[in-house]
């Protein structure tokens, strides 16, 4: 970015000129947060930056610095800054304090979440707890906590707020702490405890607790224990208890129990959290350790509680979005992150519309030309042009079940997605619609006649009836009964390299050894993804201001004009300070009547509105001659043809669509320059990007890059 231009400018410069957001007050407002945040957090990134390095670095923070390497400051010889930052490189060379300020930089550009151990409870608030419950969970394989659950600490004990849990977690716990977590999708808040330790060292492991009935962190056995008015009997030799299921009641599910797990009592003379010794699921006992425990019969109820629960230790590498620091091997450091970090916070001002007519999909088929919407009243009954954007679908055979399960996932409007035309409107029913409609998800299953593999591992595969495969996609075959020949199976998952009519194609066999081998009968498809018969989206095409452009875009209800999409361009020039009774255009869709012109829109010689009296031909405008150009205009420049003027005036129904932002992977950027900064000499850098999963896809989800040190 040139030294002149601040953040602003830079984003301005970046956005297309269509959008004219120097001009455009909403865009402007928006760009200017945008950019001012970016702006702050660039400098507090170059701020924070000098104190990071050794070589910028002053006191206290240089002094930091060397503490963090083990290095200190001589006293009594008056050493300087500038003296004090060659020696420190030459003293430091432990890299294990290297990777612990590589576990701070991470946890300062990633969410707690990517670079801390937690556990996360299934219930959500309220919570019914009870006086004294406990709960207790071990930190990092090592610390013990215990938290106890006093009524006094509540509003109401049976009805706890995750605020009030999380209050009372924090003022007990040593090395760990709780959030309320606010789902952003169902807004429902649980709890969250997060061990102090940052990186892979750290763990959270619930071993028990009664107020683990209320909260059901990680581990907690959902398959057992809930049985209605379930009665045990509890027998005692010494410490070792025996607790069995008598027959009374509903079944408390032992068998989905084994030894290991925990069983927790919420009952007089036998409450606690005890370790399982021993199970036999058929005599219907489990074993623990209790010295004080209580010989009694007692069935299940709201005050006599038994539930069950499997100890499991939460990591951040288990964890699908993570961001770890790993020392591999002395001198070897590995950094995995996600691909994009939340470090950068966005203000939003505005808000950004496409002007104009959607519907969802109700139903619709690739064989006629009809389309079944929600709602499309405000569309032309003698039709019109509009984008199909469809909901994507995937289906799937489970062939234990013969399940057929749809996975859906949204597509995006893109700039050369096809133009569709309807030919009438009847209802709810949209006609005559040209070109065709996309094909609808399917399994794609056919019978086989037969499936022949040869001593090269080319399948030729003929179906009973005629298939719809090209080539490059992938096919399953199943149920094909094996013949004769020494190969492996035909059955199983192969490419298809060659089409040699529309019941036979070609396959490659990747797995096995060669060899021949026939086979018949069975199945073959295809699980492709394609569009879902409901959930898809229509929007016209008078809802795009720009034709392969379309939206979203903002809008300034303060704007002096609403832009159309009647456009034409310059075929010849225009001088400051002239005036023009005709211009020349190239090939236009402006209309023959009066309206008014923008010319160079979203550019810095934007200019208008100016007055145009009529059409004398298909490639002349009569201009307004009272009008005196301000700016130059050359040949090719763009004239655009305003709506109205005024503001744009939105529908009040909500139905136009906004875009969001992401974050920048730019950060991740910084990140890595951080860090090769940081690490002394002789140390190995490994970045590893983690992407996003993508399903039904080969493409690798990680990127690496070496630093060599």
């Amino acid at each position: 970015m040139p030294a002149n231009k601040n953040m602003i400018d830079s984003l301005h410069d970046q956005m297309p000129a269509l959008f004219n957001t120097q001009q455009n007050t909403v865009w402007k407002a928006l760009i200017g947060t945008v950019g001012e945040s970016d702006q702050e957090t660039l400098e507090l990134i170059e701020a924070v930056r000098n104190q990071f390095f050794v070589k910028t670095a002053s006191r206290p923070y240089l002094d930091r610095l060397g503490a963090a390497n083990m290095v200190q400051r001589p006293r009594f010889i008056g050493m300087d800054d500038p003296t004090f930052r060659r020696f420190i490189p030459v003293m430091a060379y432990n890299p294990k304090q290297v990777k612990a300020i590589f576990d701070d930089l991470v946890d300062i550009f990633y969410n707690k979440e990517s670079t801390t151990s937690y556990t996360s409870s299934i219930l959500n608030e309220p919570f019914s707890l009870k006086d004294g419950w406990e709960l207790e969970y071990e930190i990092d394989s090592y610390t013990k906590e215990r938290i106890v659950f006093n009524e006094s600490e509540f509003t109401n004990i049976g009805s706890a707020s995750a605020i009030e849990v999380v209050s009372v977690i924090n003022r007990q716990a040593s090395g760990s702490y709780a959030i309320a977590f606010e789902n952003a999708i169902t807004k429902k808040v649980s709890i969250r405890i997060f061990t102090n330790t940052v990186g892979a060292r750290g763990s959270v492991a619930i071993t028990g607790g009664r107020a683990n009935i209320a909260f059901q962190f990680d581990g907690f056995n959902t398959e057992a224990g809930f049985g209605t008015a379930t009665e045990w009997q509890i027998t005692k030799i010494g410490d070792s208890v025996t607790m069995t299921y008598t027959g009374n009641g509903e079944y408390p599910g032992i068998d989905q129990l084994e030894e290991g797990d925990v069983v927790i009592i919420d009952r007089a003379g036998n409450a606690g959290s005890f370790l399982i010794t021993e199970l036999d699921a058929v005599a219907n006992y489990i074993k623990f350790n209790n010295l004080f425990a209580t010989p009694e019969t007692f069935t299940t109820s709201s005050s006599s509680i038994v539930r069950f629960m499997t100890p499991v230790k939460n990591n951040v590498f288990l964890k699908e979005r993570r961001a770890i620091v790993w020392e591999v091997s002395p001198g070897e450091i590995v950094v995995e992150v996600p691909s994009s970090p939340p470090v950068v916070r966005r203000n939003r001002k505005g808000a950004c519309h496409i002007n104009g007519v959607v519907s969802e999909v109700i139903s619709f088929s690739s064989s006629s030309a009809n389309l079944t919407l929600v709602n499309p009243d405000k569309f032309p009954e003698t039709g019109a042009q509009f984008y199909f954007i469809p909901q994507n679908e995937i289906q799937t055979l489970f062939p234990d079940t013969g399940d057929v399960n749809e996975f859906n996932f949204n597509s995006r409007l893109v700039s050369d997605m096809p133009i569709y035309t309807y030919s009438s409107r009847v209802g709810n029913l949209l006609q005559g619609i040209t070109p065709e409609l996309p094909t609808i998800s399917s399994l794609n299953q056919f019978n086989l006649s037969s499936a022949n593999r040869n001593s090269a591992n080319l399948i030729t595969v003929t179906t009973a009836t005629p298939h719809n495969y090209s080539v490059g996609k992938y096919v399953i075959i199943e149920n094909a009964v094996q013949g004769a020949g020494s190969g492996p199976s035909t059955n199983g998952t192969w490419q298809i390299k060659n089409i040699l009519s529309n019941t036979q194609f070609q396959a490659y066999s990747f797995a096995g050894s060669s060899g021949a081998r026939n086979s018949s009968g069975g199945t073959v498809r295809m699980e492709d993804a394609a569009s879902s018969e409901i959930g898809g989206v229509v929007m016209l095409r008078s809802s795009i201001m720009q034709e392969r452009t379309p939206g979203p875009y903002l809008w300034d209800e303060s704007a002096d004009f609403v832009l159309s999409s009647l456009t034409a361009s310059l075929i010849t020039s225009i001088k400051a300070g002239t005036t023009k009774k005709n211009i020349e255009i190239g090939p236009n869709s402006i209309p023959d009547a009066e309206g008014r012109l923008i010319f160079d829109f979203g550019t810095e010689r934007q200019e208008g509105p100016v007055r145009y009296f009529y059409k004398p031909n298909s490639s002349i405008i009569a201009l307004d001659p009272a009008y005196i150009f301000k700016k130059d205009h050359d040949y090719g420049s763009s004239v655009t043809m305003i709506r109205r003027r005024g503001g744009i005036q939105f529908q009040g129904l909500g139905s136009e669509r906004a875009p969001y932002i992401t974050d920048p992977s730019v950060a991740t950027e910084i990140l890595k320059d951080l860090m090769k900064k940081v690490k002394s000499v002789g140390i190995f850098l490994n970045f590893i990007v983690r992407y996003p999963a993508q399903y039904y896809s080969t493409i690798d989800v990680y990127s690496s890059g070496i630093d060599p040190g």
